[in-house]
């Protein structure tokens, strides 16, 4: 029944109007092992990636909406919304539902973090699916802050 609700919870809701899955049309288990695999392929910990991800959330929140250079050609900026969005996960509590659009200048790629995709990854290893409009897709986050592979 849990994970029943689970598949519930990542579908498009009234929470979350596209749903966590976006486009993606695998598991949610082949989602996780695939991004999983792909931080593993690139030597970086999802720790280290947490901890990019986090930095760069405050450093915009913290900047009240002005753009902000995290560093040499990677800027973002915080977006504020009213309200908060509960986890598809049960039991993990309610979200801000704010957003950091992080930008690399040269490589025009983007990522839009939010406080609950920060979790979802952390607790839960789940960058949500292919085409969600909140997917932090490891390979272009690795890119964007230039996160080497852990020193063994």
């Amino acid at each position: 029944p849990e994970d029943q609700r689970l598949v519930h919870n990542l579908k498009p809701s009234k929470f979350s109007k596209d749903g966590f899955l976006g486009t993606d049309t695998r598991s949610l288990e082949e989602i996780i092992a695939d991004d999983l695999h792909t931080l593993k392929k690139a030597g970086v910990s999802k720790e280290l990636l947490v901890q990019a991800l986090k930095d760069a959330y405050q450093k915009a929140k913290d900047a009240f909406g002005a753009e902000i250079e995290i560093k040499k050609n990677v800027k973002a900026v915080f977006h504020e919304s009213m309200g908060r969005i509960p986890s598809p996960f049960c039991k993990d509590g309610l979200f801000e539902k704010g957003e950091a659009v992080v930008t690399d200048t040269v490589n025009n790629i983007s990522l839009i973090i939010t406080s609950l995709g920060i979790n979802l990854i952390e607790k839960h290893d789940f960058f949500q699916g292919r085409g969600c409009r909140f997917r932090i897709d490891p390979v272009v986050a690795i890119k964007i802050f230039n996160l080497q592979p852990d020193k063994k």
